[in-house]
């Protein structure tokens, strides 16, 4: 299953090759570290949640809070589930986001394949959504960034994936056509539907082996990484 005629691989970021699980762990840890809270391993059980619901009622247009609100509205949730008498929520948001713009954890084999990728002449780039100042330090400080070609996110280009307008802002940037190029990310709707609409092939990194109920079709899935060489 060998796919010719490919000159570059865009990799989403957060849960394809950084540990965005890990990454929010040390920004959590951080964070108490800074107002001199003792941390508890179960406060990200209960953050996580918080955080993900809060953003996708942004992504599917439910906003119970506004999105430029969330970021500080989570913490006041956050805080006040679990009983922590802190009320600077600005401040706790940025020593959030500070502690996750400043974690390098990576995805189990992510180093391995993208020096794999990148000794056989593959151009690689990152295409992720979110914030230039978290997304960017986390693959520019990692050992990985040797290999990649450019980051783009979603804040320059005015255009979350799946809005194919990122990936044709790239292909312009690289004079790449589509068929060039292949996508691998672990969102079926975000990277594999975002692709699809820039007629680009994408590769489902299915690591906790869904079901795809859905009616959008990868150009093929894998579980782990390390099985993108028997692809390329």
């Amino acid at each position: 299953m060998k796919l010719d005629n490919i000159k570059a691989i865009f990799f989403d970021a957060d849960d394809t090759i950084v540990n965005h699980k890990q990454c929010e762990k040390d920004a959590l840890l951080y964070l108490f570290d800074k107002i001199g809270k003792n941390y508890k391993e179960q406060y990200q059980d209960i953050f996580r949640p918080l955080d993900r619901k809060l953003w996708d009622s942004v992504a599917h247009n439910l906003n119970p809070v506004p999105k430029s609100d969330i970021p500080e509205y989570r913490f006041k949730e956050f805080f006040k589930q679990i009983n922590l008498n802190y009320d600077d929520y600005k401040k706790a948001n940025e020593f959030f986001q500070d502690g996750l713009a400043n974690s390098v954890a990576l995805i189990e084999n992510a180093y391995d394949i993208i020096k794999y990728l990148y000794n056989k002449d593959y151009k690689l780039y990152v295409v992720t959504n979110g914030l230039v100042k978290l997304q960017k330090p986390r693959i520019t400080n990692s050992k990985i960034s040797k290999y990649i070609s450019d980051i783009i996110v979603s804040e320059e280009v005015n255009s979350s994936k799946p809005n194919p307008k990122i990936f044709n802002v790239l292909l312009d940037k690289i004079n790449l056509k589509p068929n060039e190029v292949i996508m691998i990310g672990d969102s079926l709707e975000k990277d594999i539907k975002g692709a699809g609409n820039a007629n680009i092939k994408a590769i489902w990194y299915n690591h906790n082996n869904k079901i795809n109920n859905t009616e959008i079709k990868p150009y093929c899935q894998i579980t782990n990484l390390i099985e993108l060489k028997n692809i390329l």
